[in-house]
């Protein structure tokens, strides 16, 4: 029988877990030889380095004041790169070797993400707490979108299909 946790509790595992997206992402893009995966990386790690701010603010509020914060939904390409922040807190990105190996599990971890922001969604009474917790699980789906269409495009045509800063 799963245990059911309290939303200061569940703050804390997303924050976590943004924290361990962060270094995951920081880190891959500094072993990615190719300027567009490693841009595409280093946006994605400073977008969730937005996310655990966001989250951060939210906990701040809802200790202080009970109330939920407003959040604004941005764009990969709104992000500036954020590469190399040394340890990847738990990733084993160590393990994987290879820049399928690293898609695989960025992909595993937004496809996580975007699933616990759906339940923290569906779980929280408060009419703010549901958007932003929906705009959450949004941006996560949308991650893992982009990281599905840059395996299929390596898988297939051997190059990347992101174009961020690299626009042609």
């Amino acid at each position: 029988m799963a245990r059911s946790i309290g939303l200061e509790e569940a703050l804390g595992i997303a924050m976590d877990a943004e924290l361990k997206a962060l270094a995951f992402y920081a880190e891959a893009a500094v072993k990615i030889q190719d300027p567009h995966g490693r841009d595409l990386l280093s946006r994605l790690a400073a977008f969730e380095q937005y996310h655990y701010q966001k989250l951060s603010e939210l906990a701040r509020s809802l200790q202080a004041e009970g109330t939920f914060i407003a959040y604004e939904t941005r764009s990969v390409e709104q992000f500036v790169p954020l590469v190399g922040r040394g340890e990847v807190a738990e990733t084993l990105l160590e393990e994987l070797k290879d820049v399928p190996g690293i898609l695989s599990k960025a992909i595993e971890n937004e496809t996580i993400a975007g699933e616990r922001y759906g339940v923290l969604a569906e779980e929280t009474n408060d009419p703010d707490g549901q958007d932003m917790f929906r705009k959450l699980a949004n941006e996560e789906k949308m991650h893992q979108r982009i990281l599905e269409d840059e395996f299929f495009s390596l898988s297939n045509r051997g190059v990347w299909g992101w174009q961020g800063m690299y626009g042609e």
